[in-house]
């Protein structure tokens, strides 16, 4: 009976190392000192390392250098715990070629002392897959972003268009209904376009489009939103302002685009603004406010143009 039970158990002894020979995982085993006492052809194959040269090595030489002190820190916790180990970590082959494995060990102790047994599975191929997508999850965040900002802004002008100005007015009208600060609106137009396009060309229309959009951010205030609203139209936001505050920078708009002389190709050309100045009420819709200075820039154009006008007449 005995003689069967030993039998048996060299039976199971030889199928376990058949199994470990033929396993796609490299297996290993290191003693109570940290030194190899057996790899599996796999063990060699994934860190180009012979069993001869292994055998009597420390486990950790074949780990990179720069994923030692993550792997020290695991090995020590799982050893203390007394629970399985697994870590992703770096190791260097033979060859210096670095290659992403998965680290697992089971310490195992008896009368004789310590025992260890591990596995390393080659994941390089795996981490370099999910390394790629996760750059493409990237690029895709970034272009979303991009296409976002996009579909807010003007593309001659980079100023805000209309669909960001709306979703802005949207918020501050929020906001002025929770602080009860007012804010109001210029409606800008700039004279006789048309004919600037007709004299000069539409490229000369486009240039002078992105000088006065300059000229209005660099003359508003910081808090101040600004956005082409249409056409030759730019429409300004200013927060916490109240009407007399925006007849002040309309004015002041309105003075230095008169002054600042545009030059295309040589050619001096000569623009002013025509503007309509609204303040936001309580009760009142943004579109109302909107509609008040589009009135009152139309009043400003019949009255002759190169004006601001803030009160209906």
């Amino acid at each position: 009976m005995q003689a069967q039970n030993l039998e048996s158990l060299k039976g199971r002894l030889d199928w376990l190392q058949a199994i470990v020979q033929f396993v796609p995982v490299g297996i290993f085993q290191v003693d109570g000192d940290d030194k190899y006492t057996f790899v599996n052809p796999s063990w060699e194959s994934i860190t180009g390392c012979t069993l001869t040269k292994a055998l009597g090595t420390n486990w950790w030489e074949v780990i990179h250098p720069d994923d030692q002190n993550l792997v020290f820190n695991y090995w020590a916790q799982a050893e203390g715990d007394g629970v399985e180990l697994s870590v992703d970590c770096r190791i260097i082959t033979v060859q210096k070629k670095v290659r992403w494995v998965r680290l697992q060990t089971n310490f195992l102790f008896d009368d004789s002392g310590k025992s260890i047994f591990g596995s390393l599975e080659d994941i390089t191929a795996k981490k370099a897959s999910e390394a790629q997508k996760e750059k493409l999850i990237t690029e895709l965040t970034e272009i979303k972003k991009e296409l976002e900002v996009s579909s807010r802004t003007d593309p001659l002008t980079n100023l805000l268009n209309r669909r960001g100005m709306e979703e802005k007015l949207i918020s501050e009208k929020d906001r002025f209904e929770r602080s009860d600060k007012s804010f109001s609106l210029i409606l800008c137009d700039i004279d006789f376009f048309k004919k600037v396009n007709d004299d000069y060309g539409h490229d000369a229309g486009d240039h002078i489009l992105t000088q006065i959009s300059r000229n209005i951010e660099k003359h508003s205030r910081k808090q101040d939103v600004i956005c082409r609203w249409g056409g030759e139209e730019f429409l300004l936001m200013l927060p916490e302002t109240k009407l007399e505050g925006a007849v002040e920078l309309a004015e002041k708009l309105r003075r230095q685009v008169e002054e600042d002389v545009q030059i295309f190709k040589s050619q001096k050309i000569y623009i002013t603004l025509s503007l309509g100045i609204a303040c936001m009420e309580k009760g009142q819709q943004v579109d109302e406010c909107i509609k008040k200075a589009d009135l009152r820039l139309y009043a400003a154009k019949e009255g002759g143009r190169n004006r601001s006008v803030s009160c209906d007449e």
